[in-house]
């Protein structure tokens, strides 16, 4: 067994956060930001669960003045560090100081500070940590996707996306990189390709809206081959929509019959995907069901752990043993408050393939888990009222 882990080395040159000079923006050193692996021993750790810091204590948190502002919803470990999203894109309490949790300074640390509302997600590849600019902070400005490269200590900000006014997911599959966007009143919806980690744009795909509807693609997620696409038109109750594309260099994107209603996010475990379905982002909203792709259509499917009131919140990647192809980690909440930790190496099995790895009682006060990251053997748990938790020694470390 191993730990996930994303390391390369001490910080390079100093980023600005600011404006993208595509001529100075380094291409990283794929090989340097290799994922590397923490060797375990069999059976589990410690599994000691510690608070690391309360919302007060998390540099740009605590200053957010609404309940969303202040949820910890977005946790990914990425160059050795584990990276904190949080925001508010309604009510606007951007903009968001970068900040990440380092385990070797037990400190944090900034990354500068980028000029959007919130920061939902983060997603990997090519040795660079991505982020949507899903709402710049000046009024109906474009957006882009934010880049922060292995060993750099400032986020970067990308050339926007003309007509971008939000720009919702980034996903990658090979070389390219994905992105989508949301539009106002009358303007259309956008699925983008970038070679060139996002200085550079291609259409692939475009939703028109009416003079009085828009359109917003808001999830974007890849394997090797498939790529999928969903999204929804306004306003509501609108129309959810759905595209899949099933081969890489050959095949166009088909929509999908009668997609569910919810946000419709995509979970990859290697070649196989699942669409999960929430009533909002996940981390902020609540699981409604899961379905695969069959032809044209959403087939109900339950992949999860089995149990009564057992509900899906985050999921998390986990190297294999000797560092190959990746398992997943779920947290799954029951009706008591107690959350559970799972993992199984064939989302495309049944709920009998998933080993129960730790239990987590009920937080006090009402406070429930809502992300959560692997990073050097010790798993990081986010919550709604924004404290930080690490799970010690996941699994046992190497004897």
């Amino acid at each position: 067994m191993v730990g996930l882990a994303l390391a390369c080395g001490g910080a390079g040159e100093d980023g600005t956060g600011g404006e993208s000079d595509s001529e100075d923006v380094p291409i990283p050193d794929m090989e340097r930001c290799a994922p590397i692996s923490i060797p375990t021993g069999p059976g589990p750790g410690a599994q000691q669960l510690e608070r690391v810091a309360t919302r007060n204590e998390i540099p740009g948190l605590a200053q957010q003045p609404t309940a969303h502002g202040r949820i910890l919803g977005t946790v990914f470990a990425f160059d050795g560090r584990l990276h904190l999203g949080y925001g508010d894109y309604t009510d606007n309490t951007g903009p968001i100081a970068m900040t990440a949790w380092d385990p070797g300074q037990q400190a944090f640390v900034s990354l500068g500070t980028l000029p959007t509302e919130e920061v939902l997600w983060f997603r990997s590849g090519h040795g660079t940590l991505y982020s949507p600019a899903v709402d710049p902070d000046g009024h109906e400005e474009s957006g882009g996707v934010y880049r922060l490269d292995c060993g750099q200590s400032s986020w970067q900000v990308m050339p926007p996306i003309e007509g971008a006014v939000h720009v919702y997911d980034v996903a990658v599959q090979g070389e390219a990189i994905y992105a989508t966007t949301g539009s106002l009143n009358g303007r259309p919806a956008l699925l983008l390709e970038s070679h060139d980690h996002g200085e550079h744009w291609t259409e692939i795909l475009r939703r028109e809206s009416a003079p009085d509807r828009f359109s917003r693609f808001y999830f974007v997620g890849a394997t090797e081959q498939l790529l999928f696409v969903s999204g929804r038109e306004h306003p509501d109750p609108g129309e959810p929509l759905a595209w899949l594309r099933r081969e890489r260099d050959r095949g166009s994107l088909e929509p999908l019959a009668d997609p569910p209603d919810g946000a419709l996010v995509p979970i990859v475990l290697r070649d196989a995907m699942v669409i999960a379905a929430f009533s909002s982002n996940p981390g902020r909203g609540s699981h409604q069901g899961t379905y695969r792709i069959e032809g044209q259509a959403f087939v109900p499917d339950q992949p999860w752990p089995a149990g009564d009131g057992l509900e899906l919140v985050a999921w998390a990647p986990q190297l294999d043993a000797d560092g190959g192809p990746e398992r997943l980690l779920v947290l799954m909440r029951a009706t008591d408050g107690t959350t559970g930790v799972y993992r199984t190496a064939a989302l495309a099995g049944d709920a009998t393939s998933w080993e129960h790895v730790a239990e987590l009682e009920a937080l006090p006060d009402g406070d429930q888990f809502v992300s959560m990251a692997l990073l050097l053997g010790d798993l990081y748990l986010g919550t709604r009222a924004g404290s930080l938790h690490a799970l010690r020694e996941l699994d046992a470390p190497a004897p």
